[in-house]
């Protein structure tokens, strides 16, 4: 355990699948008779909970004393936020990283998703007709999902309550405000100390990687918001030490910001180029698999789970282009067809 800053301590979680997976867990004891914080719950794994539990014991921390603040709704974040809650502590979440139950990334298992998992499938270009390969992949994710044997990133529902923008959370000697960081998911929060200058960044901005904007829904605008709130941060927290929930803390915000913004304005032009050239409709599979330098067709479980990233990362790239009438959109069958608006 680490003591990144006084009274904030850093526990990072490994797990070992198809390649090494760390996540950075911060712990901020309360005050005596008060409440600590947890930021995000790390994977659902029992080598995680007993690392946690020693690192809980080591700061006095006790589960009818502890909140954990859920970032956002993905797996490594997420995990174990269901058997926080039966050993006494309190999960707070904002309500709109429930918005959805399925997409290419995620499968959240709380509520039945089938008919979601289809429409969004059939929206990217994958389907039992014209892709059988792909679409085979898919449903064996459901039916062991469905079988209890798990998935790295199903997503179990847990009980939590409501946090909104705006929102001040006191834990030690600190006073932080809950803060919208959109774009990664729908609803991402993280939390942000004014007078200290330190934001828990969550996976909004990762030094030496490229966070993933994945939507696979129309119409939500999740990478013009992630802009957004890239934009922001040279602004509004330019001068803050950023505690992101992967890799080390940032204190050069500008240099890791201009690196991400740089990486999507590329991805953005070459997927313009890519329709413009192809004088064609594509899917968002056919246009991801160009982009990314990606086959047709998965050749085993790392590249199946490539190709769930990419369709996501593509799809937020495309309704950017199309928000600024560079593409169009058409649908047919449930399936969602693009092309450039510069022919």
């Amino acid at each position: 355990m680490i003591m990144r800053l006084p009274g904030i301590y850093e526990e990072r979680l490994s797990r070992f699948r198809d390649g090494e997976t760390e996540i950075n867990i911060f712990l901020i004891p309360g005050n005596h008779g008060e409440r600590s914080l947890m930021i995000d719950a790390g994977f659902k794994d029992r080598r995680c909970l007993a690392q946690m539990e020693r690192a809980l014991s080591c700061l006095d921390i006790t589960y009818d004393k502890l909140d954990v603040f859920v970032t956002h709704k993905h797996h490594d974040h997420s995990g174990l936020a269901s058997e926080y809650a039966e050993l006494g502590a309190r999960i707070l979440m904002n309500p709109e990283e429930n918005r959805h139950h399925y997409d290419c990334l995620y499968y959240n298992n709380d509520k039945n998703p089938e008919e979601e998992q289809y429409q969004v499938l059939r929206s990217v270009g994958v389907t039992p007709e014209k892709t059988p390969e792909i679409w085979e992949m898919f449903m064996e994710i459901r039916r062991r999902v469905k079988e209890n044997k798990g998935w790295e990133f199903e997503v179990t529902g847990f009980p939590f309550l409501p946090v909104r923008q705006g929102q001040r959370l006191r834990y030690g000697n600190y006073e932080f405000e809950v803060v919208p960081l959109k774009g990664h998911t729908y609803g991402q929060m993280g939390l942000y100390e004014a007078r200290q200058h330190i934001l828990f960044s969550a996976d909004q901005v990762i030094d030496g990687i490229v966070p993933i904007v994945g939507t696979t829904f129309p119409d939500e605008h999740l990478l013009a918001g992630y802009l957004a709130s890239l934009n922001q941060f040279l602004h509004v927290y330019k001068s803050c030490m950023l505690l992101p929930a992967h890799n080390e803390p940032i204190w050069d915000v500008k240099r890791v910001v201009n690196r991400i913004l740089y990486a999507y304005n590329e991805k953005i032009e070459l997927m313009r180029q890519i329709l413009y050239h192809s004088r064609r409709e594509m899917t968002v599979r056919q246009v991801g698999c160009i982009a990314y330098g990606m086959g047709e067709i998965p050749a085993d479980t790392k590249e199946f789970v490539k190709l769930k990233m990419v369709m996501s990362k593509t799809f937020s790239c495309l309704e950017y282009l199309r928000d600024r009438d560079l593409v169009i959109r058409s649908e047919r069958d449930g399936t969602f067809y693009w092309q450039s608006a510069e022919l």
